[in-house]
């Protein structure tokens, strides 16, 4: 289950969020996964570890049809009755989602991986809800300001004393064993300076050249879904122009992509069809 956020954490994270330098590093983030994901209409999104629902507030203002899964009681209320009745919101755990294979177009994991207690079943859960895509937000081991956080607890209390940061390489290797080999993703990080600086530094995390490196502090990526299993697209049996002076159609078996021929007149019969094992060259 991992760590669940209380009321409390929650309220101090969105008040941050509305101060500086929060609201600048909100913005960046939020920036940096529209421009990774870019969805080209209105989606079903389901977003994981919702908290009190501040990501799908911002979905929904894009104009995308949200839902959102909780494992707090306490934020799940707080969230029902601060958003929209449109947006539907569930107790649940992102390793156990309550909803159906392929229910939505994309589902989103902000600052959520972090938090749990089995990354890989929730990253597996996210993948077999999803349709097209997984968009994650994650804190990133390799960046300064996660340097500082794993040590701010020592001094006063942190919620991220129960986070375990990711890199990319982490990342891709949790996603090659859920989706069993390499994943087609994309990937960007910003907030590489402090983020006191950020305020100041704006217009160069905001860059898109600037975001191809894997040591900012918000790693966000897309995971592009594919099927396991490729759907028949061919009957198994079909009408094929034989090579007759009549031109009369024939039936015949088609293996392994080549059409087997019916017995021709004078050999078994005219019209019969010739039954192959796969062997036969």
């Amino acid at each position: 289950m991992g760590y669940v956020f209380r009321l409390e954490d929650a309220q101090k994270m969105e008040r941050w969020a509305m101060t500086e330098p929060g609201r600048t590093v909100v913005r960046l983030e939020r920036n940096l996964l529209l421009r990774l994901w870019n969805p080209p209409s209105p989606q079903r999104v389901l977003d994981v570890g919702c908290g009190t629902g501040q990501t799908l507030q911002w979905l929904a203002e894009q104009g995308h049809l949200v839902t959102g899964v909780e494992p707090s009681s306490d934020l799940v209320r707080h969230a029902r009755k601060n958003l929209p009745e449109r947006v539907a919101i569930h107790h649940g755990f992102a390793e156990d989602l309550p909803f159906s294979d392929n229910e939505f177009d994309a589902v989103t994991l902000i600052t959520t991986l972090e938090f749990v207690e089995n990354p890989r079943a929730a990253l597996a859960e996210a993948c077999r809800v999803a349709r097209r895509h997984v968009l994650i937000g994650t804190l990133n081991k390799w960046s300064l300001t996660a340097c500082y956080r794993r040590m701010e607890f020592l001094w006063k209390p942190s919620v991220y004393r129960h986070a375990a940061f990711v890199s990319v390489l982490s990342l891709k290797r949790m996603l090659e064993e859920v989706l069993y080999g390499s994943p087609v993703c994309q990937w960007r990080s910003c907030l590489v300076f402090p983020l006191w600086l950020t305020r100041h530094l704006d217009r160069i995390e905001n860059h898109p050249f600037f975001q191809y490196q894997p040591f900012g502090h918000f790693l966000a990526m897309r995971v592009d879904l594919r099927p396991i299993h490729r759907p028949v697209q061919e009957p198994l049996m079909e009408r094929v122009v034989g090579a007759g002076t009549s031109g009369t159609p024939r039936s015949c078996w088609r293996l392994h992509g080549r059409p087997v021929p019916s017995s021709p007149p004078g050999r078994g019969g005219a019209g019969r069809v010739t039954h192959t094992s796969a062997e036969t060259p």
